[in-house]
């Protein structure tokens, strides 16, 4: 079995390698537990041979982890051209993006996630080597070892995680010298170019150096400045990572993440206009973005008792948009920094028929607000708003085998955060038809709460020899997202009331096949999450955008995946996502929203995928994604019809070069990302086609 599945749908679970360190890890109750209470260099011959059987039968930390997690590796992401987020998850079961333009795409998951841009609160949290990013502000995805996909609540992996979480890994330093240089040119006038190198220091010490840069026209017409780059970019985007490995068999990562960001914002236009993917807008505006960020982690197994993991770090992001005034009739926009640090510390071992996980994580955050909506002389509005966040929590684990095939796991979480807003003043005023000024400013505004939030799983492994791998699992877990203010709010009155604290009662089953010669797998998954005070953006009777509440909501469905490979060569692949999300009782601003289903998501997804390696260095693969209606994010009744995104690649490799022609969206299917109440909208890119070579040496 590769080490790297080439098919997207079969990158789930069970088709990956991990390493052993990675397994014994995660799921020390599977496979460590089975050792006699001593260093590892202090076992026994027989007991290494009976952990490693275990081992080689699981396959993997994946395939035994209960909940529902996409694996992607570098490669797929390079292989399928995936370069943001709303990239990746367009191509996932019950996964969805709102976006404003190209480069800040929002994760949704299930339903739930969108108000980053209104808040701080995360439905969807985004971690880079372990430490918390602001997603809207990543732009190009590069040189990454993996990135995690991973649905629903989750209690101990150190962020609190409402909808689910998005964890991407940079690529490590190899051994030896060496390196890769890729070129890309596609369709929008792109340009790509991205340089790895490997870099030995020491026979324990590496460096790994990654640059790059991107140029396109974008994908918009603008008919009133006879232009096709009004919606482009350039972009620039690099890393630095060392790692050593010390004589006791710990393991330093450290990395140095920049991209810089430059681009227009002519995104916005009439429905007609915008799935043409056309405008008329009378300037390009401005999108820029740009975002450091480092992060040291270092992980050590001093026994099986005793496995030590710690990541921190931090990263300084700021987003400059300006909307072209065509738009609204006004100048609009925002510069927007965000300031976060903070990082997370594991224990994690076993003993006899116990292992457990427990530790701590923090993070302090800072994000300036304001926003501009200038149509002088009739009206102007002009907020500002600096929002603060500290968060600490503790998690715990304790697991406990009761048989060979039975694991039951109780956890639980205690989660406090400190909320404020401060230098909060909103302008509002005009001279025509008549003069006025309103200028409110509020004193520094705080909230805080600490929850209990309790989970609890029942897990199925049955460890026999046969033919089939099994694992199985239900779980419960208590969900919480953090009250907060509304910053964009004009009214001091709104903008100082807090808005309530959301609760979500997670419930899911899953269950997994997997046969021992790789020739097939499957899964399925079902879920449904009941949620208090689900927060909401939205537009209330005075015009203000406000995140409010939704006193009940619920979201509910599955997910299917399946993946068959009927001969050595040709791998078979498919996934079924279905979603019913919705408000049960929820009434705003003088109208009834209740049995509504919830914006930017499909009730269903299905795609296949298939991967042809015939041999000489050929590769070819197909991928084929249907995606149902949709109600446009955030409050339009702007609607999706349901859509096909057909994607495939050729590739040939010869021993230091490749060469790849590639298709994304070849089927030039139109659809929208983005509607406003206001009748505006955003589309999602048109037909990409591109030729990629490169060389490794």
């Amino acid at each position: 079995m590769s080490k790297t599945h080439p098919s997207l749908s079969a990158i789930k679970y069970a088709l990956l390698v991990v390493p052993v360190l990675d397994y014994a890890t995660t799921t020390a109750g599977w496979a460590a537990t089975l050792c006699p209470d001593q260093p590892v260099s202090g076992q026994t011959a027989s007991c290494r041979k009976k952990a490693e059987e275990i081992v080689v039968r699981s396959r993997n930390a994946s395939f035994v982890v209960s909940s529902s997690l996409s694996r992607l590796s570098g490669a797929v992401l390079k292989e399928r051209h995936l370069d943001t987020l709303g990239d990746v998850a367009e191509r996932l079961p019950n996964v969805s993006f709102t976006s404003t333009t190209q480069a800040n795409p929002v994760i949704m998951m299930r339903g739930l996630g969108g108000p980053e841009e209104e808040t701080s609160s995360l439905y969807v949290p985004f971690m880079l080597d372990g430490i918390p990013m602001m997603s809207m502000a990543l732009g190009q995805i590069f040189d990454l070892d993996h990135m995690d996909v991973t649905q629903g609540p989750e209690l101990t992996k150190g962020p609190n995680v409402f909808g689910g979480m998005v964890s991407a890994t940079s690529r490590d330093p190899g051994n030896r010298f060496g390196g890769s240089l890729d070129f890309e040119y596609g369709t929008g006038n792109r340009r790509r170019a991205v340089m790895s190198n490997d870099i030995p220091l020491g026979p324990n010490t590496a460096l790994r150096v990654t640059v790059g840069g991107e140029v396109a026209d974008g994908y918009v017409s603008n008919r009133f400045l006879d232009r096709k780059d009004t919606a482009g970019w350039h972009s620039w985007f690099g890393r630095l990572k060392l790692l050593h490995k010390d004589s006791a068999g710990g393991e330093w990562r450290v990395s140095l993440h920049h991209v810089l960001n430059h681009g227009g914002n002519d995104y916005f236009a009439s429905p007609t206009l915008a799935l043409r993917h056309e405008s008329v807008n009378t300037e390009r505006g401005m999108n820029d973005n740009d975002y450091w960020a480092g992060s040291a982690q270092y992980h050590r197994a001093f026994s099986r008792k005793m496995i030590v993991d710690v990541a921190l770090g931090g990263n300084a992001t700021q987003w400059k948009s300006e909307i072209p005034e065509s738009v609204f009739s006004a100048r609009t926009g925002f510069t927007m920094p965000t300031r976060q640090a903070g990082g997370t510390i594991t224990v994690s071992g076993s003993s006899g028929t116990l292992d457990w996980r427990g530790g701590i994580f923090g993070q302090e955050m800072m994000r300036s607000t304001p926003y501009l909506f200038d149509m002088s002389p009739y009206y102007l509005s002009n907020t500002t708003a600096v929002l603060n966040n500290a968060n600490v929590a503790g998690f715990a684990e304790l697991a406990w085998r009761f048989s060979p095939s039975w694991r039951l796991v109780p956890s639980f979480r205690v989660e406090h955060n400190q909320w404020s807003m401060s230098q909060w003043s909103g302008l509002q005023t005009a001279s025509v038809p008549e003069d006025y000024t309103i200028l409110q400013t509020l004193p520094k505004q705080t909230a805080s709460r600490t929850v209990p939030l309790p989970g609890l799983k029942l897990e199925y492994h049955p460890q026999t020899d046969s033919g089939l791998m099994q694992f199985g699992w239900i779980s419960y877990t208590r969900a919480y997202m953090p009250p907060g203010f509304s910053p964009h709010a004009v009214m001091a009155a709104t903008a100082q009331t807090p808005f309530d604290a959301s609760y979500g009662n997670n419930l899911e089953i899953g269950y997994r096949l997997h046969d021992r010669k790789d020739k097939w797998s499957a899964e399925v998954i079902g879920y449904s999450n009941l949620i208090s005070n689900l927060q909401v953006v939205t537009t209330n009777a005075n015009g203000e955008s406000v995140v409010a509440t939704a006193a009940k909501a619920h979201t509910r469905g599955m997910e299917l995946n399946a993946t068959f490979k009927p001969i050595r060569s040709l791998t078979l692949s498919g996934f079924l996502g279905l979603t019913y999300a919705a408000y049960d009782r929820f009434l705003f601003a003088g109208q009834n929203f209740s049995g509504q289903q919830l914006n930017g998501t499909p009730k269903s997804s299905f795609g296949f995928s298939g991967t042809w390696t015939p041999g000489d260095g050929w590769s070819v693969n197909v991928n084929v994604v249907r995606r149902g209606r949709t109600n446009l994010y955030p409050s339009s009744t702007r609607v999706n019809d349901p859509y096909v995104l057909v994607d495939a690649q050729i590739e040939k490799k010869w021993r230091w070069w490749n060469i790849a022609i590639y298709g994304r969206n070849l089927a030039d299917a139109r659809y929208l990302t983005r509607g406003l109440a206001s009748g505006e909208a955003v589309a999602a890119n048109p037909r990409l086609l591109g030729l990629r070579v490169g060389v490794t040496y």
